[in-house]
C-alpha cells in the first residue's frame, strides 16, 4: 500500500489521531520540563555566586574573573536565543561556486563533490572547482571520475592539479581566482553539504554589508568512538550557541572550511594580501579559515546560518585530535592578536564580548592552577567551590544539548567541555611558545 493511500486511513482513525496529538503534546511538555530545569540551573548558578561571593572575591582579580566568566557564558545562551534566521527569498539567486582543495582524500573526495550536484539550486547557477594539492594517492583520479559523473548536473566543473603540495591557502585562493560566480562556498575535502544548504547560505548576501556566512556543521562519524561523540557535542554547541551569539553583531570570528560562503567581489580585494600573510616575519600556513574571516570582518559582516547544514569527519584518535587542537590554538592566538587591533571599532557589545573572551582564555590556566594546585598545597583546602562552579557551567551546556538534540549521549556534553576546559587549556601556553612552527600537524 503506497503512502498516498495510507495517510487518509490513518486520519480516519480517531485513536490514531489522539495518540499522535498526545505524542506531540507529550514531547512539548517534556521539552518545557527540561527548559524549566535549564533555567533552574541558571538560578542556582546566580545564587551560588552570591552565597560564595566572599570565597570567590578574596582576591579582586580572581573575583572579577569569576563574575566575568559567569556573565560571558550566560550571555552566550541569551544572545543565541535572540538570534533568528532570515527567510529565503526565491527572487534572490546569486550564482555560486563550490571550491574544495584536497590532499590525499581519495576516501571522501568523491562523496564531497557528488553532493554539489544534488543541491536544491538551479544547475545553471552552480559551478565546481576542485583543487588537487599534490596528492600522492588516488585523489586526482577520484576528482576526474566524479567530475565526469556530475558534469551535466552543474554549469561547469574544473579540476585543478597542483603537481606539488602548496597548502590549503593556495588551493582556496586559486579557486577564488578561477571562479566565475558571485558567491564562493568553501567545503573541506572530508565534509558533506546538505541539499538545502546553498539557499540558506546565500540568503544572507541580499544584505550588501554581509561578506561571509558560516554554515552549521555536525560530525559525520560521531558514532565511531567516545572521542568522536564528544566532538559532536562540542561542534553542536559551538555553532548553535557561540557562533549564533557572535552572529547577532556580524562578528563571527571563524567561518570554518567545512561549510562557509564568501562574497567573491569582496574577497578579491584582499586575496593576495591574505595569500602571502606573514606574522612576526613567518609565512602563515595554518589557520586559513580564521584568517580569511578576519580579513572579511575588518570591513564587512560575518554571520551564521543555522539552517545551512553540513557534516564533517573529525579525528578519531587521541593523537590526531591533539595535533588538530594544537594547530587550532596557534591560529586562534595569531588571529585573535590581529582581530584585537580592530574589534574595538565594532558594536560595543561585540567588542566587549570579544575582549572578555580573550581575557578569560589567557587567565583560565592561572585560575585553574591556583584553585587546583596552589590552594590545596599551600592552604590544605579542597577546591570544592571551584569544582562546583565549573560543574554547574558544564551541566548547563549538557542541558542545552539535551533540550535541542534529545537524550542521545547528552551527558557527554559535560565530559566534552570538561575535557576541553581542563585538559586542552594547557595547550595554550605551548601554542604560544611554538607559534613560529608552521607545520600542518594533523596527519
Amino acid at each position: 500500500m503506497n503512502t498516498h493511500n495510507h495517510l487518509p486511513e490513518t486520519n480516519k482513525n480517531p485513536k490514531g489521531a489522539v495518540f499522535s496529538d498526545f505524542g506531540s503534546t507529550a514531547q512539548k511538555v517534556g521539552d518545557l520540563g527540561w527548559w524549566f530545569v535549564f533555567f533552574g540551573v541558571v538560578y542556582v548558578i546566580l545564587i551560588y555566586k552570591v552565597v560564595f561571593y566572599e570565597a570567590l572575591s578574596n582576591h579582586l582579580f580572581f573575583g572579577f574573573y569569576s563574575v566575568l566568566i559567569t556573565t560571558y557564558i550566560l550571555s552566550r545562551f541569551l544572545l543565541a536565543y535572540v538570534h533568528k534566521p532570515v527567510q529565503v527569498d526565491v527572487r534572490y539567486e546569486p550564482t555560486v561556486t563550490f571550491v574544495v582543495p584536497a590532499k590525499n582524500e581519495e576516501a571522501h573526495i568523491a562523496e564531497t563533490i557528488q553532493r554539489f550536484a544534488e543541491v536544491d539550486y538551479p544547475r545553471e547557477k552552480v559551478e565546481v572547482i576542485a583543487i588537487n594539492d599534490g596528492s600522492t594517492d588516488r585523489t586526482l583520479e577520484e576528482m576526474h571520475r566524479v567530475a565526469e559523473e556530475i558534469r551535466y548536473s552543474v554549469r561547469r566543473i574544473e579540476v585543478v592539479d597542483f603537481k606539488v603540495n602548496r597548502g590549503k591557502r593556495y588551493g582556496m585562493a586559486e579557486g577564488v581566482k578561477r571562479a566565475e560566480h558571485d558567491i564562493v562556498i568553501f567545503i573541506d575535502s572530508d565534509s558533506f553539504i546538505e541539499p538545502s544548504a546553498v539557499r540558506h547560505l546565500v540568503k544572507y548576501f541580499a544584505d550588501r554589508s554581509v561578506g561571509a556566512v558560516s554554515g552549521h556543521t555536525d560530525v559525520w562519524n560521531r558514532d565511531t568512538n567516545l572521542l568522536t561523540q564528544m566532538q559532536a557535542v562540542r561542534y553542536y554547541i559551538s555553532f548553535k550557541v557561540y557562533k549564533a551569539a557572535e552572529s547577532i553583531f556580524g562578528t563571527v570570528t571563524c567561518c570554518p572550511g567545512c561549510c562557509s560562503a564568501y562574497r567573491r567581489e569582496y574577497v578579491l580585494k584582499f586575496i593576495d594580501e591574505w595569500l602571502h600573510q606573514k606574522f612576526f616575519g613567518v609565512q602563515c600556513t595554518y589557520g586559513d579559515d580564521r584568517s580569511l574571516t578576519n580579513f572579511m570582518i575588518l570591513k564587512y559582516r560575518a554571520v551564521y546560518s543555522s539552517e545551512a547544514q553540513a557534516h564533517t569527519i573529525v579525528p578519531d584518535t587521541f593523537g590526531k585530535y591533539m595535533r588538530q587542537q594544537q594547530r587550532w590554538k596557534k591560529s586562534w592566538i595569531r588571529e585573535t592578536f590581529i582581530a584585537s587591533s580592530f574589534m574595538w571599532k565594532k558594536h560595543s557589545l561585540a567588542a566587549l564580548s570579544f575582549y572578555s573572551y580573550v581575557f578569560l582564555a589567557f587567565v583560565s590556566p592561572i585560575v585553574f592552577f591556583r584553585a587546583m594546585v596552589w590552594f590545596p598545597v599551600v592552604y590544605h583546602t579542597w577546591p570544592i567551590v571551584y569544582l562546583s562552579g565549573l560543574f554547574l557551567m558544564l551541566f548547563l551546556h549538557g542541558l542545552y544539548y539535551r533540550i535541542q538534540v534529545g537524550p542521545r549521549a547528552w551527558f557527554l556534553a559535560i565530559c566534552s567541555f570538561w575535557f576541553n576546559t581542563v585538559i586542552l587549556m594547557w595547550q595554550l601556553p605551548w601554542a604560544i611558545m611554538t607559534l613560529r612552527d608552521t607545520r600542518w600537524g594533523t596527519r
